[in-house]
């Protein structure tokens, strides 16, 4: 599916599907999703679990090879860089990752400064420059060089997630790549993360992408927000759009569910419908891949799906979308 492309992307990707198992039996954990990220910008990838979200940041960060399809880093197709040693180390500079959990994805036996510093002696950082670039990185995330000799487990949640983002800020990604950031820390330590992160980027002018399931976590930080749903992006546009006037309904769940009271226009018999089973990845389904679930489905929806605009960068993929004013109740 198609979405509108920034003007000057430093990554793209273009009808990017992935598969896994024999051709008689493959799950499409993604299929046919196209995105483009600018630089300095912000771009989140929501849905619930299962949605493909975590396959689509593999793929992007050349983890795992597309079925189909092609991304692009820079100009460059991703393919071209995995193809040998050297790119894949120039890849994996440019393109750093934040892991979810930052309790498990620091080494224990490691003082933060060893932490940080870790990358740059992996990509051959002169020794007198690396220490001036640990100090310089730990200051950007807000920790004095006090923390420098410190060990993981001497630190707090929020602390190590600083860790965590300093690590990957340490090499000067272009991109950095978030997994669910703030989704094991606090409620009151996630609003320091994400203005550390607004302030990082900024500084920096570093382009983002965030996968999250938590929509306030988006809503807070996001320039643009996608909309995955069973492998496929069902809805994409800024993220003041898709929160203010969402168009499709799996969208409208979500926020319904992320909403502080958990009520809006939505009836009773829409949360029922969430509860019905859904379709399986095992095939390329026809139509719409919500519609097992959708209050609002029609007999099209077995065999075609619209393409729907707001505006000229709004759009959703919907025979029958929300209108205007429908969902009441906002994060």
């Amino acid at each position: 599916m198609t979405v509108p492309k920034q003007s000057n992307p430093i990554l793209s990707a273009t009808s990017v599907s992935k598969a896994y198992g024999p051709v008689s039996g493959r799950l499409w954990a993604v299929h046919d999703v196209s995105l483009s990220l600018d630089h300095g910008e912000c771009l989140a990838i929501v849905g619930e679990s299962g949605s493909g979200k975590s396959t689509l940041a593999k793929l992007i960060l050349g983890l795992i090879e597309p079925t189909e399809g092609r991304i692009v880093f820079e100009g460059t197709s991703l393919s071209e860089y995995v193809a040998n040693r050297r790119g894949r180390r120039m890849l994996s500079q440019q393109l750093q990752m934040v892991f979810q959990d930052p309790h498990s994805s620091l080494n224990p036996a490691m003082s933060v400064a060893e932490i940080v510093a870790e990358p740059l002696h992996v990509f051959g950082w002169a020794r007198r420059d690396i220490q001036a670039r640990v100090a310089e990185v730990l200051s950007l995330v807000g920790l004095s060089t006090s923390y420098a000799d410190r060990r993981p487990r001497e630190l707090s949640g929020g602390q190590r997630q600083r860790v965590g983002i300093a690590r990957a800020l340490a090499p000067r990604p272009k991109v950095l790549l978030l997994d669910e950031p703030v989704a094991s820390l606090d409620v009151s330590i996630q609003g320091q993360i994400l203005q550390l992160l607004k302030d990082i980027q900024a500084a920096t002018d570093i382009s983002i992408i965030m996968i999250a399931h938590d929509l306030g976590v988006v809503r807070a930080i996001a320039d643009r927000t996608l909309v995955m749903y069973l492998g496929r992006l069902v809805e994409a546009g800024s993220t003041g759009d898709v929160f203010v006037r969402t168009l499709h309904p799996y969208s409208g769940a979500l926020l319904s569910s992320a909403s502080a009271d958990g009520r809006n226009a939505m009836a009773d018999e829409v949360r029922e419908a969430l509860t019905n089973e859904a379709l399986s990845l095992s095939a390329r389904t026809q139509g719409c891949v919500f519609r097992s679930r959708c209050w609002r489905a029609i007999d099209r929806c077995e065999k075609a799906t619209d393409t729907v605009k707001q505006n000229s960068s709004h759009i959703a993929f919907c025979n029958v979308p929300l209108e205007n004013g429908l969902l009441e109740a906002r994060l």
